[in-house]
Protein backbone atom coordinates (compact mmCIF):
# COMPACT_ATOMS: atom_id res chain seq x y z
CA UNK A 1 0.00 0.00 0.00
CA UNK A 2 1.16 3.53 -1.17
CA UNK A 3 1.01 4.58 2.87
CA UNK A 4 3.66 2.24 3.90
CA UNK A 5 6.71 3.85 4.48
CA UNK A 6 10.20 2.92 6.61
CA UNK A 7 9.90 4.82 9.41
CA UNK A 8 12.55 6.73 11.20
CA UNK A 9 12.16 5.34 14.56
CA UNK A 10 12.88 2.06 13.43
CA UNK A 11 16.97 2.21 14.71
CA UNK A 12 15.92 3.75 17.87
CA UNK A 13 13.62 1.20 18.94
CA UNK A 14 16.40 -1.52 18.05
CA UNK A 15 18.42 0.93 19.50
CA UNK A 16 16.08 0.58 22.74
CA UNK A 17 15.70 -2.98 22.28
CA UNK A 18 19.43 -3.96 23.77
CA UNK A 19 19.05 -1.46 26.78
CA UNK A 20 16.29 -2.09 28.00
CA UNK A 21 14.09 -5.46 29.08
CA UNK A 22 10.44 -3.61 28.11
CA UNK A 23 10.18 -0.85 25.23
CA UNK A 24 6.81 1.48 24.90
CA UNK A 25 6.13 2.53 21.34
CA UNK A 26 3.50 5.51 22.28
CA UNK A 27 1.83 8.20 20.30
CA UNK A 28 -1.02 8.76 18.36
CA UNK A 29 -3.83 6.69 17.42
CA UNK A 30 -3.50 5.54 13.84
CA UNK A 31 0.41 6.50 13.49
CA UNK A 32 1.13 3.31 12.31
CA UNK A 33 2.74 1.69 15.90
CA UNK A 34 0.98 -1.83 14.90
CA UNK A 35 2.57 -1.97 11.26
CA UNK A 36 5.84 -0.82 12.23
CA UNK A 37 6.32 -3.24 15.21
CA UNK A 38 4.99 -6.05 12.58
CA UNK A 39 7.52 -5.02 10.11
CA UNK A 40 10.24 -4.96 13.33
CA UNK A 41 9.21 -8.49 14.89
CA UNK A 42 7.36 -10.36 12.39
CA UNK A 43 8.17 -13.43 14.09
CA UNK A 44 7.06 -12.43 17.72
CA UNK A 45 4.33 -12.78 19.42
CA UNK A 46 1.72 -9.90 18.60
CA UNK A 47 -1.30 -9.81 20.77
CA UNK A 48 -3.83 -7.06 20.10
CA UNK A 49 -5.75 -5.77 23.02
CA UNK A 50 -8.20 -4.49 20.74
CA UNK A 51 -9.73 -7.69 20.71
CA UNK A 52 -12.16 -8.09 23.73
CA UNK A 53 -11.29 -11.88 24.46
CA UNK A 54 -7.81 -11.54 24.86
CA UNK A 55 -8.40 -8.24 26.52
CA UNK A 56 -10.50 -10.16 28.79
CA UNK A 57 -8.61 -12.60 30.02
CA UNK A 58 -5.39 -10.07 30.27
CA UNK A 59 -7.11 -8.54 32.61
CA UNK A 60 -8.29 -11.46 34.60
CA UNK A 61 -5.34 -13.91 34.83
CA UNK A 62 -2.46 -11.68 33.25
CA UNK A 63 0.38 -13.70 34.84
CA UNK A 64 -1.08 -17.16 33.08
CA UNK A 65 -1.68 -14.86 29.90
CA UNK A 66 2.02 -13.46 29.66
CA UNK A 67 3.00 -17.77 30.43
CA UNK A 68 1.93 -18.54 26.93
CA UNK A 69 3.34 -16.03 25.04
CA UNK A 70 7.33 -16.76 24.30
CA UNK A 71 9.50 -13.28 24.01
CA UNK A 72 10.16 -11.36 22.10
CA UNK A 73 6.44 -9.97 23.19
CA UNK A 74 4.38 -7.51 21.01
CA UNK A 75 1.38 -5.84 23.32
CA UNK A 76 -0.74 -3.51 20.95
CA UNK A 77 -2.61 -0.98 23.23
CA UNK A 78 -1.74 -2.12 26.19
CA UNK A 79 -3.12 0.53 28.65
CA UNK A 80 -6.66 -1.25 28.25
CA UNK A 81 -5.37 -3.76 30.19
CA UNK A 82 -3.74 -2.11 33.21
CA UNK A 83 -3.37 -5.37 35.22
CA UNK A 84 -0.62 -6.92 32.88
CA UNK A 85 1.29 -4.04 33.80
CA UNK A 86 2.31 -5.89 37.41
CA UNK A 87 2.64 -9.07 35.41
CA UNK A 88 5.21 -7.60 32.83
CA UNK A 89 7.06 -6.12 36.10
CA UNK A 90 6.86 -9.46 37.78
CA UNK A 91 8.87 -11.34 34.66
CA UNK A 92 11.18 -8.41 34.75
CA UNK A 93 12.41 -8.77 38.03
CA UNK A 94 12.98 -12.15 37.60
CA UNK A 95 14.91 -12.21 34.40
CA UNK A 96 15.72 -9.24 32.92
CA UNK A 97 16.50 -10.28 29.21
CA UNK A 98 16.89 -7.00 26.78
CA UNK A 99 13.83 -6.94 24.23
CA UNK A 100 11.66 -9.14 25.79
CA UNK A 101 8.60 -7.43 25.98
CA UNK A 102 7.21 -4.47 23.52
CA UNK A 103 4.19 -2.27 24.08
CA UNK A 104 2.43 -0.03 22.59
CA UNK A 105 -0.53 2.32 23.37
CA UNK A 106 -2.15 5.51 22.17
CA UNK A 107 -2.35 6.88 25.65
CA UNK A 108 0.50 8.21 27.53
CA UNK A 109 1.82 5.61 30.32
CA UNK A 110 2.38 8.50 32.68
CA UNK A 111 -1.02 9.49 33.37
CA UNK A 112 -1.84 6.11 35.05
CA UNK A 113 -0.22 5.74 38.45
CA UNK A 114 -0.03 2.33 38.91
CA UNK A 115 1.19 2.04 35.29
CA UNK A 116 3.98 4.88 35.61
CA UNK A 117 5.58 2.56 39.15
CA UNK A 118 5.33 -0.55 37.54
CA UNK A 119 7.55 0.81 34.58
CA UNK A 120 9.53 2.34 36.20
CA UNK A 121 13.45 1.43 35.80
CA UNK A 122 12.43 -1.16 33.12
CA UNK A 123 11.26 0.38 30.39
CA UNK A 124 12.79 3.02 27.17
CA UNK A 125 10.24 5.08 25.49
CA UNK A 126 10.06 6.30 22.24
CA UNK A 127 6.74 8.49 20.57
CA UNK A 128 5.98 7.76 17.43
CA UNK A 129 5.34 10.96 15.86
CA UNK A 130 3.43 11.70 12.45
CA UNK A 131 5.31 11.06 9.20
CA UNK A 132 7.83 13.88 8.61
CA UNK A 133 8.71 15.28 5.29
CA UNK A 134 11.43 12.79 4.69
CA UNK A 135 9.45 9.81 5.64
CA UNK A 136 6.77 10.97 3.33
CA UNK A 137 8.79 11.31 0.20
CA UNK A 138 10.84 8.29 1.59
CA UNK A 139 14.11 9.58 1.69
CA UNK A 140 16.70 8.94 4.59
CA UNK A 141 17.20 10.43 8.00
CA UNK A 142 19.28 13.11 8.17
CA UNK A 143 20.38 13.90 11.49
CA UNK A 144 21.03 17.41 12.23
CA UNK A 145 23.64 17.58 15.56
CA UNK A 146 22.33 21.17 16.54
CA UNK A 147 19.36 23.10 16.05
CA UNK A 148 21.14 25.50 13.84
CA UNK A 149 22.50 23.31 10.88
CA UNK A 150 26.21 24.13 10.05
CA UNK A 151 26.73 25.99 6.51
CA UNK A 152 27.43 22.48 4.59
CA UNK A 153 23.42 21.82 5.63
CA UNK A 154 21.68 25.17 4.98
CA UNK A 155 20.49 23.69 1.87
CA UNK A 156 17.18 22.25 2.21
CA UNK A 157 16.03 18.68 0.38
CA UNK A 158 12.88 20.05 -0.01
CA UNK A 159 10.93 23.50 -1.44
CA UNK A 160 8.33 25.19 0.42
CA UNK A 161 6.12 24.39 -1.91
CA UNK A 162 6.25 20.62 -0.70
CA UNK A 163 6.36 21.46 3.00
CA UNK A 164 3.05 23.74 2.68
CA UNK A 165 1.41 20.66 0.78
CA UNK A 166 2.51 18.23 3.05
CA UNK A 167 1.27 20.44 6.09
CA UNK A 168 -2.17 20.49 4.28
CA UNK A 169 -2.45 16.42 3.99
CA UNK A 170 -0.85 15.83 7.61
CA UNK A 171 1.75 12.82 8.25
CA UNK A 172 -0.94 10.16 9.37
CA UNK A 173 -0.18 7.24 7.23
CA UNK A 174 -3.79 7.28 5.49
CA UNK A 175 -4.94 10.63 5.23
CA UNK A 176 -1.29 12.09 4.29
CA UNK A 177 -1.84 9.96 0.78
CA UNK A 178 -5.23 10.72 0.03
CA UNK A 179 -5.59 13.26 -3.09
CA UNK A 180 -8.64 14.44 -2.38
CA UNK A 181 -9.66 16.92 0.36
CA UNK A 182 -12.91 15.43 1.02
CA UNK A 183 -11.73 11.86 1.46
CA UNK A 184 -9.69 12.99 3.95
CA UNK A 185 -12.64 14.69 5.62
CA UNK A 186 -14.11 11.66 6.22
CA UNK A 187 -11.55 9.77 7.52
CA UNK A 188 -10.69 12.86 10.03
CA UNK A 189 -14.13 12.70 11.29
CA UNK A 190 -14.47 8.77 11.82
CA UNK A 191 -11.17 9.10 13.55
CA UNK A 192 -12.11 12.42 15.54
CA UNK A 193 -15.29 10.77 16.74
CA UNK A 194 -13.64 7.59 17.76
CA UNK A 195 -10.55 9.09 20.04
CA UNK A 196 -13.37 11.27 21.49
CA UNK A 197 -15.78 8.82 22.25
CA UNK A 198 -13.21 6.07 23.03
CA UNK A 199 -10.03 7.23 23.69
CA UNK A 200 -11.03 10.38 25.49
CA UNK A 201 -13.48 9.45 27.53
CA UNK A 202 -11.95 6.74 29.10
CA UNK A 203 -9.69 9.80 31.59
CA UNK A 204 -13.68 10.37 32.19
CA UNK A 205 -15.54 7.44 34.14
CA UNK A 206 -18.38 9.29 35.49
CA UNK A 207 -19.39 12.32 33.71
CA UNK A 208 -18.29 12.83 30.09
CA UNK A 209 -19.16 15.55 27.70
CA UNK A 210 -18.25 14.89 24.22
CA UNK A 211 -20.13 17.88 22.99
CA UNK A 212 -18.16 19.82 25.23
CA UNK A 213 -15.13 18.47 23.95
CA UNK A 214 -15.72 18.87 20.46
CA UNK A 215 -16.86 22.65 21.09
CA UNK A 216 -13.04 23.15 22.55
CA UNK A 217 -12.13 21.54 19.66
CA UNK A 218 -13.81 24.16 17.29
CA UNK A 219 -12.86 26.70 19.42
CA UNK A 220 -8.96 25.97 19.24
CA UNK A 221 -9.39 25.92 15.28
CA UNK A 222 -11.24 29.34 15.25
CA UNK A 223 -8.13 30.79 16.56
CA UNK A 224 -5.74 28.99 14.26
CA UNK A 225 -7.21 30.18 11.40
CA UNK A 226 -6.13 33.63 12.49
CA UNK A 227 -2.86 32.35 13.42
CA UNK A 228 -3.05 32.58 17.00
CA UNK A 229 -1.52 30.37 19.68
CA UNK A 230 -4.58 28.99 22.20
CA UNK A 231 -4.20 29.86 25.46
CA UNK A 232 -6.67 28.82 28.86
CA UNK A 233 -7.54 32.45 28.42
CA UNK A 234 -9.42 31.81 24.80
CA UNK A 235 -11.67 29.52 26.23
CA UNK A 236 -14.48 30.64 28.49
CA UNK A 237 -15.53 29.37 31.69
CA UNK A 238 -15.02 26.82 33.66
CA UNK A 239 -11.32 27.22 33.86
CA UNK A 240 -10.84 23.85 35.74
CA UNK A 241 -13.07 21.60 33.79
CA UNK A 242 -11.57 23.18 30.43
CA UNK A 243 -7.86 22.28 31.61
CA UNK A 244 -9.05 19.17 32.55
CA UNK A 245 -10.32 18.14 29.16
CA UNK A 246 -7.36 19.84 27.59
CA UNK A 247 -4.96 17.46 29.48
CA UNK A 248 -6.95 14.85 28.91
CA UNK A 249 -6.41 15.13 25.22
CA UNK A 250 -2.85 15.66 25.84
CA UNK A 251 -2.21 12.34 27.12
CA UNK A 252 -4.23 10.42 24.34
CA UNK A 253 -1.94 12.69 21.89
CA UNK A 254 -4.16 14.75 20.89
CA UNK A 255 -3.18 17.87 21.34
CA UNK A 256 0.54 18.86 22.23
CA UNK A 257 0.99 21.69 25.37
CA UNK A 258 4.05 24.56 25.18
CA UNK A 259 4.93 25.96 27.70
CA UNK A 260 6.38 29.44 27.90
CA UNK A 261 9.93 30.26 28.44
CA UNK A 262 10.50 30.94 32.13
CA UNK A 263 12.02 34.46 30.79
CA UNK A 264 8.84 35.22 29.35
CA UNK A 265 5.85 36.21 30.22
CA UNK A 266 3.03 33.71 28.25
CA UNK A 267 1.24 31.23 29.25
CA UNK A 268 0.90 27.63 28.53
CA UNK A 269 -0.51 27.25 25.01
CA UNK A 270 -1.59 23.98 23.19
CA UNK A 271 -1.51 22.76 19.36
CA UNK A 272 -2.84 19.62 17.77
CA UNK A 273 -0.58 16.71 17.15
CA UNK A 274 -0.59 16.54 13.55
CA UNK A 275 -1.26 19.40 10.91
CA UNK A 276 -3.43 17.55 9.21
CA UNK A 277 -5.94 17.25 11.87
CA UNK A 278 -5.46 21.14 12.22
CA UNK A 279 -6.37 21.61 8.56
CA UNK A 280 -9.53 19.17 8.92
CA UNK A 281 -10.91 21.32 11.77
CA UNK A 282 -10.32 24.94 10.13
CA UNK A 283 -12.01 23.82 7.19
CA UNK A 284 -10.94 26.66 5.49
CA UNK A 285 -7.89 25.80 2.93
CA UNK A 286 -6.60 29.66 2.63
CA UNK A 287 -5.33 32.58 4.39
CA UNK A 288 -2.14 33.63 5.76
CA UNK A 289 -3.53 32.46 9.53
CA UNK A 290 -4.25 29.08 8.21
CA UNK A 291 -0.80 28.71 6.30
CA UNK A 292 1.16 30.20 9.52
CA UNK A 293 -1.01 27.42 11.89
CA UNK A 294 -0.50 24.66 9.31
CA UNK A 295 3.31 25.56 8.69
CA UNK A 296 3.85 26.18 12.27
CA UNK A 297 2.44 22.34 13.26
CA UNK A 298 4.01 21.03 10.36
CA UNK A 299 7.48 22.25 11.52
CA UNK A 300 7.07 21.37 15.04
CA UNK A 301 6.60 17.35 14.45
CA UNK A 302 9.73 17.89 11.52
CA UNK A 303 11.94 19.26 14.96
CA UNK A 304 10.01 16.38 16.92
CA UNK A 305 11.62 13.80 15.24
CA UNK A 306 15.00 15.18 14.87
CA UNK A 307 14.97 14.70 18.69
CA UNK A 308 13.20 11.79 19.63
CA UNK A 309 14.60 9.57 17.32
CA UNK A 310 18.32 10.74 18.32
CA UNK A 311 17.59 10.40 21.91
CA UNK A 312 17.58 13.40 22.58
CA UNK A 313 15.84 15.94 25.19
CA UNK A 314 13.25 18.01 23.61
CA UNK A 315 12.14 20.49 25.82
CA UNK A 316 9.30 22.49 24.01
CA UNK A 317 9.05 26.30 25.01
CA UNK A 318 7.71 28.95 22.94
CA UNK A 319 8.61 32.96 24.48
CA UNK A 320 6.27 36.15 24.47
CA UNK A 321 7.15 39.13 26.53
CA UNK A 322 4.44 41.38 28.49
CA UNK A 323 3.79 43.98 25.14
CA UNK A 324 5.42 41.47 22.03
CA UNK A 325 4.16 39.14 19.58
CA UNK A 326 4.78 35.37 20.19
CA UNK A 327 8.29 33.70 19.41
CA UNK A 328 7.25 30.08 18.06
CA UNK A 329 10.19 27.69 20.03
CA UNK A 330 13.03 28.21 21.97
CA UNK A 331 15.71 25.85 20.90
CA UNK A 332 18.98 25.84 22.80
CA UNK A 333 18.04 29.31 24.53
CA UNK A 334 18.04 30.54 20.60
CA UNK A 335 14.55 32.06 19.56
CA UNK A 336 12.76 31.14 16.09
CA UNK A 337 9.70 33.02 14.35
CA UNK A 338 7.64 31.53 11.55
CA UNK A 339 6.34 33.66 9.26
CA UNK A 340 4.19 32.42 6.41
CA UNK A 341 5.17 34.11 3.19
CA UNK A 342 8.05 35.75 1.32
CA UNK A 343 6.58 39.20 2.05
CA UNK A 344 7.43 38.92 5.32
CA UNK A 345 11.18 38.80 4.80
CA UNK A 346 11.32 41.29 2.21
CA UNK A 347 8.73 44.03 2.59
CA UNK A 348 8.45 43.27 6.53
CA UNK A 349 11.41 42.22 7.54
CA UNK A 350 12.27 45.35 10.37
CA UNK A 351 8.72 44.14 11.52
CA UNK A 352 9.09 40.84 11.93
CA UNK A 353 12.25 41.05 13.64
CA UNK A 354 10.96 43.22 16.27
CA UNK A 355 9.57 40.09 18.58
CA UNK A 356 13.03 38.19 17.92
CA UNK A 357 15.40 41.13 19.10
CA UNK A 358 13.59 41.12 22.25
CA UNK A 359 14.19 37.56 22.65
CA UNK A 360 17.42 38.01 22.36
CA UNK A 361 17.83 40.54 24.79
CA UNK A 362 15.92 38.59 27.55
CA UNK A 363 17.14 35.28 26.48
CA UNK A 364 20.80 36.70 26.61
CA UNK A 365 21.09 34.76 22.82
CA UNK A 366 23.44 36.50 19.92
CA UNK A 367 21.38 34.99 17.11
CA UNK A 368 18.12 34.65 16.61
CA UNK A 369 15.96 33.07 13.36
CA UNK A 370 13.49 33.97 11.28
CA UNK A 371 11.62 30.77 9.60
CA UNK A 372 10.58 31.45 6.48
CA UNK A 373 8.90 29.97 3.01
CA UNK A 374 12.64 30.74 0.94
CA UNK A 375 15.16 27.80 -0.32
CA UNK A 376 18.40 29.57 1.05
CA UNK A 377 19.19 29.88 4.39
CA UNK A 378 20.63 33.54 5.21
CA UNK A 379 23.02 32.65 7.77
CA UNK A 380 23.18 36.33 10.66
CA UNK A 381 26.64 38.09 11.16
CA UNK A 382 29.16 36.18 12.74
CA UNK A 383 28.79 38.73 15.55
CA UNK A 384 25.33 38.39 16.35
CA UNK A 385 21.76 39.11 14.38
CA UNK A 386 18.84 37.84 13.21
CA UNK A 387 19.20 34.84 10.11
CA UNK A 388 16.62 33.51 7.97
CA UNK A 389 16.31 29.79 7.72
CA UNK A 390 13.81 27.88 5.09
CA UNK A 391 11.05 26.06 6.32
CA UNK A 392 12.09 23.14 5.64
CA UNK A 393 15.94 23.38 7.01
CA UNK A 394 14.71 20.58 9.95
CA UNK A 395 13.78 17.73 7.16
Amino acid sequence: MPHFRSRFAAQYILKLAKLWPVVGVLGLRQSGKTTLMQQLFQAAHLVSLDDLAMREEASRSPNTFLKKLTPPVVLDEVQKAPAIFDAIKLNVDQKRIPGSYFLTGSTAFSSKIGIRESLTGRIGLVELFPLSLAELHAKPFRPLHQWVPTASECLPRFSPGELGRAAVSGGLPVPAFMREKAQRDLYWRSWLETTILRDLSAFFPRQFDADFAFLLLERMASLLRNGELPTLKHFTKPARKIRAYLTAMENVFLLRKINCHPLGTGKEIWLFMDSGLAAYLMGQPFGEGVTLSLVRHFILNEISVQAEYQGKRLTRTYYKSAQGSAVDFVLDNIPFRIVPNVTSVTNQLHWEERPLLGAMKKLGSQFAYLVAPINKAELPPAKGGVGILPWSIWS
